[in-house]
Formats: structure tokens, C-alpha cells, sequence
């Protein structure tokens, strides 16, 4: 699993910058995106922004 920004939907609050305590969210042409070697899964960043814009994304492969 890893947790993706849709920058279509974030509106650049920095709402999960601060509450990221691996401090793997970054800014980046005024949206959030996340490093994913940093992140450390916990979630806080999914349930602090106010537009849900972060996402859980299944990464198994189906065959």
C-alpha cells in the first residue's frame, strides 16, 4: 500500500506538511506529494486534510 495526493483535489494547505512525523510530505509547485521511501503508512495526513485529497492505493499486483 503507499498514499497518493491527487493534485487536481489538494489545495496547497500544508495541513498534512505539519502533521507528518516522518516528514515525508513535501511541497511542490503549491501541492502536497508524498516520498515514499519516508512514509511511514501511519495515515495522519489522509485524516487531517480538509478536502481528502490523499488515498490509500493498493501496490500486489493481480494476475
Amino acid at each position: 500500500m503507499t498514499l497518493v495526493v491527487d493534485k487536481i483535489d489538494c489545495v496547497g494547505c500544508e495541513e498534512c506538511l505539519q502533521v507528518c512525523s516522518a516528514t515525508a510530505i513535501i511541497m511542490s509547485r503549491e501541492k502536497a506529494e508524498i516520498v515514499q521511501q519516508k512514509c511511514n503508512l501511519c495515515e495522519r495526513c489522509i485524516l487531517i486534510c480538509p478536502v481528502k485529497a490523499i488515498k490509500t492505493v493498493s501496490t500486489h499486483c493481480s494476475r
